[in-house]
Order: C-alpha cells, then sequence, then structure tokens
C-alpha cells in the first residue's frame, strides 16, 4: 500500500513538471497558439469581408490569453504523462500488466483526445462560427479575445474528453462495472446527458447543440461496441 502511494506521488511530481515544462515552453509561441485557435473566427471574418481583428475590454486580458494558451499546450504535454499515471493505478486491478500494453493504452488515451480536438477544430468549430455571424450579419460586432477563447475551448475540450468514452467503456467493461447490454439500456440517459451538456457548452441555438450532442452519441455507441468487445468470457 504504501509503495502504491509513492508511485502516485512521484507520479504526480511528474505531470506537473512536464505541466510546468510544457507551459513555459508554449508561452515562447503562446501568440501563435492563439492566432491558431482563432483562425476559424478570423478566417470567417474575413470571408465575410468584416475586420477581423478581435479586441479586448481590460488590460490584463492579452497577458490572460497568452498565459491560458500555454498551459493549454502544457497540459496537452502532461497528458500522456496523467494516462500512463492512471495505468499504473489501475492495471494491478484487472487489466494487466506489461510495457505493451501500457504503451498502448497511453497511445490510445492521447490519440483519442487529440483526435476530439481535431474534430472540434476542423469541423464543429468553424461550423458553428460561420453559422453564428451568419445570424447576426445585420448588426455591427466586436468580439473580444477572452469571450473567443472561453466559447472555443469549451468545444475543444468537450470533444477532447468525449472521444475518452471508448476507453472508459473498455475499462468499465473489463473491470465487469459494465455490460453492452447495461449501456444501450441507458441509452435514453446518455441522450439526455450529451443534449444538456452540449446546452451548457453552446450557445442557445438549436443548431449548435445539435452538432456537438450527435458526437457525443456516436462516441457512446461506439463505446457500447468497444464494451461488448471487452467485456471478459464467462467460462462454463
Amino acid at each position: 500500500m504504501i509503495d502504491r502511494i509513492n508511485q502516485v506521488r512521484r507520479g504526480l511530481v511528474w505531470i506537473v513538471v512536464t505541466l510546468l515544462v510544457g507551459t513555459a515552453a508554449s508561452w515562447g509561441v503562446a501568440d501563435r497558439i492563439f492566432a491558431f485557435l482563432a483562425a476559424p473566427l478570423t478566417e470567417a471574418l474575413a470571408d465575410a469581408g468584416r475586420d477581423n481583428r478581435l479586441v479586448f475590454t481590460h488590460l490584463s486580458d492579452p497577458f490572460v490569453i497568452y498565459f491560458s494558451v500555454a498551459l493549454l499546450g502544457g497540459s496537452l504535454l502532461a497528458l500522456p504523462v496523467l494516462m500512463a499515471l492512471f495505468w499504473r493505478i489501475v492495471a494491478p486491478l484487472g487489466l494487466g500488466r506489461g510495457l505493451f500494453k501500457a504503451a498502448l493504452f497511453v497511445l490510445s488515451a492521447t490519440l483519442l483526445f487529440v483526435a476530439g480536438l481535431a474534430f472540434g477544430y476542423w469541423v464543429l468549430l468553424p461550423f458553428v462560427v460561420r453559422y453564428l455571424l451568419g445570424v447576426a450579419e445585420q448588426f455591427q460586432y466586436a468580439v473580444t479575445v477572452r469571450e473567443y477563447l472561453r466559447f472555443a475551448l469549451r468545444i475543444l475540450l468537450a470533444m477532447g474528453i468525449s472521444a475518452q468514452l471508448p476507453l472508459i467503456s473498455f475499462v468499465l467493461a473489463r473491470f465487469g462495472l459494465v455490460t453492452a447490454g447495461q449501456l444501450l439500456r441507458w441509452l435514453p440517459y446518455a441522450v439526455l446527458a450529451a443534449f444538456v451538456l452540449a446546452a451548457l457548452i453552446t450557445p442557445p441555438d438549436g443548431i449548435s447543440q445539435v452538432l456537438v450532442a450527435v458526437p457525443m452519441l456516436v462516441l457512446y455507441l461506439f463505446g457500447v461496441l468497444v464494451a461488448a468487445l471487452a467485456t471478459p468470457r464467462r467460462s462454463t
């Protein structure tokens, strides 16, 4: 027990160190990271013939924005370390040991998260941004950097976390905590939860909510399939 606690403590130290190093490294290119995150909006504004410069309303806003995106970069760098620590905690409980299994788990978790971010950035954000700008076409507007970053990060993180659903289903099924049948029976609750979360993440319009909720439900259904494959077979 003491050894397990020491392992967790060392893992947490490595996570903090990796987060700090990643944040410090990202700080030097924070302006480029933000420009990349803001591209779906700035490109849409430019295509519409509008001024695509974002504004800020508080003197500290640029620092807060750059620190936030630097912290995001550090978090992405620390994600594999976090997943490795999670594996070290849960693997002895029934997932098995071995370097290959650990590497496969960490790689799967990281790639799923990045895939969720990519889907949010290249599919959801451009569509939602252009749709909302189209609705506001008759108005004069100025989008603040803080408002946009909060909006973009909500969508990106929601997609990144949602992309972990198949992996979560795999772990729970391997532990015997859920089955594919149970997940299917819970589908109506999953639908409700997906649309409630989508309503909290997106602006109050039905199109954006559907665009966020549907990928969540697709990932949930994929998790049902994963659970069916991962459930341990009972010996007869």
